[in-house]
């Protein structure tokens, strides 16, 4: 058995999107249940087909949620009196982030046209796809371009901006071993003439690792400014999950 999610341009919301997937996965059998959570390899995997995507979505959706939600409310509010946003979305997955993004902007009173295009970047074509269709669907006013790259691929072409003030979101990319980030970097560090809002989203490792990869992100940027600073394990907080959270702002801005 699987599902198609029914991506309508309407009254959607990552809440029905999250449900479906949740009540979808609780119809499997326990094996079949078991087998999906093993080829999510802790939510690090490459996602290569529809029921890893649908399974991701149930198992790690509602703490994406959470942490997102937390995120955009640091976001500075002046971000949203400016003449529209892009957003660049450093391996966007399936589009958890865009969706969550559209509720949101809903709670704000925020139009959703107000985002003027995506760039959405992702080495896997499978989430690609998705999230193109989950996008189209939340955001139908606004253009999409896709790169099908790692981020140690992306180069200046790749990012093009259509708006003055550009939030880039980094969700669960930052804290993965296969990420790079000088590329990036090399981007962000160059682009003088933008409000760049840099957004970092993750899980907060104890390890010396994994749990400073973000911070060493964040001393490689040149010409930004650290405005919020959230790292609780899930001993430090009533939450069943932990969180870390860095948003910067660009001189400019």
């Amino acid at each position: 058995m699987n599902y198609t999610p029914n991506i309508r341009k309407s009254s959607q919301t990552f809440v029905s999107v999250l449900q479906k997937a949740k009540d979808w996965f609780a119809s499997l059998s326990k094996t079949e249940q078991q087998k999906l959570i093993d080829d999510l390899e802790h939510g690090a995997a490459l996602l290569t087909n529809t029921r890893q995507l649908n399974a991701y979505i149930a198992n790690y959706g509602e703490i994406h949620q959470a942490k997102l939600l937390h995120a955009y409310e640091k976001i500075p509010s002046k971000v949203w009196h400016e003449d529209g946003i892009t957003v660049v979305d450093y391996g966007c997955g399936q589009g958890i982030a865009e969706m969550v993004l559209s509720d949101y902007m809903a709670s704000r009173y925020i139009d959703n046209d107000y985002i003027k295009d995506f760039i959405l970047i992702e080495p896997s074509r499978q989430n690609l796809q998705r999230c193109v269709k989950y996008v189209n669907a939340f955001f139908c006013e606004s253009k999409i371009s896709v790169v099908c790259k790692k981020d140690n691929q992306l180069n200046n072409d790749d990012i093009d901006p259509k708006s003055s003030t550009v939030i880039h979101i980094f969700s669960n990319v930052i804290d993965l071993d296969d990420f790079d980030g000088d590329s990036v970097l090399s981007l962000l560090n160059e682009d003088k003439s933008r409000n760049n809002i840099i957004v970092c989203v993750s899980p907060y490792y104890q390890e010396a690792t994994r749990g400073k990869r973000m911070k060493e992100f964040g001393d490689k940027l040149q010409g930004y400014t650290l405005v919020y600073k959230l790292e609780k394990h899930t001993d430090d907080w009533d939450k069943p999950y932990s969180c870390q959270i860095y948003i910067f702002v660009s001189s400019y801005y």
